[in-house]
């Protein structure tokens, strides 16, 4: 290793207090402190050339289960076992 690679860089960052303290408490029953984490973080971004996941939007209803989601179900039969139900299917 070159010895610039062994210098050290102070990084700083403001972050939510909530969320701080509910991933330190995670970090904390894997054994690891903050620093460790990032360091661990970092040196996954280099071994991926990237973020070592994937950022996406969560998973959204599309217009079919949103409407399925907002059914009345007042009349809707309702069966009081798996049997019953399976009976009125005729399985």
């Amino acid at each position: 290793m070159s010895k610039k690679s062994k210098e050290s860089k102070v990084v700083q960052v403001q972050l939510d207090k909530e969320l701080v303290e509910k991933a330190e408490s995670i970090l904390k029953d894997l054994g690891l402190d903050r620093t460790t984490a990032l360091r661990i973080f970092y040196k996954q971004i280099v071994l991926n050339n990237g973020l070592p996941f994937e950022i996406k939007y969560p998973d959204t209803p599309n217009a079919e289960t949103i409407k399925a989601l907002e059914e009345d179900l007042t009349n809707a039969p309702s069966y009081s076992s798996s049997e019953e139900l399976w009976k009125e299917l005729g399985v």
